[in-house]
């Protein structure tokens, strides 16, 4: 795959609390970077470390977008685990001037239905086979009466990604707020 000239460095978030799973893209098919970020604090102290964390990965990488799953951000203003991360990631892009673009789970879903997937499981799965890079970051199988394995945030960062390039930007929503 050609990466052409202005193929934006897309940053998927996916915003959880106490932690953040992301994924830089450049390009459609290439990968750069991917990983996750703790910061196991709550309160002020929770939103600094997370603006400290995401200021070091955009300021290696500088991305053009960010992205964002559409329901953690609209669920931020209700629910006071996700208020700090989502203040962190718009300030960050507020200072960076980069827009934040939030896709709904329905596109994540519409883009790995051509895949047959019909979990999250199945689109991790899928994920590390078109990435084969992401093969050793794959978590487990989980059983019913286990938590979510801590890297799925991973995954739901690179499906983000993945959803971004398959849908055209004028069907994603840009908060014009950041």
């Amino acid at each position: 795959m050609k990466l052409r000239i202005y193929d934006p460095v897309v940053l998927a978030i996916d915003i959880r609390h106490r932690r953040f799973g992301y994924a830089l893209f450049e390009g459609h098919g290439t990968i750069l970077d991917w990983g996750q970020r703790v910061y196991p604090t709550v309160g002020d102290a929770e939103r600094a470390l997370a603006q400290k964390r995401l200021s070091k990965l955009m300021a290696v990488r500088q991305p053009n977008l960010i992205v964002v799953r559409r329901e953690r951000w609209e669920r931020a203003v209700s629910d006071s685990n996700l208020t700090n991360p989502v203040m962190a990631v718009r300030s960050e892009a507020e200072a960076r001037s980069i827009p934040i673009y939030l896709i709904d789970q329905d596109a994540i879903q519409t883009t790995f239905s051509r895949f047959e997937c019909e979990t999250r499981e199945d689109i991790a799965a899928a994920l590390a086979s078109i990435f084969p890079e992401l093969l050793r970051s794959l978590p487990p199988k989980r059983k019913p009466w286990k938590a979510e394995h801590p890297r799925m945030s991973i995954f739901d960062a690179v499906a983000l990604g993945v959803a971004y390039w398959h849908f055209a930007r004028e069907h994603i929503i840009v908060d014009r707020r950041a």
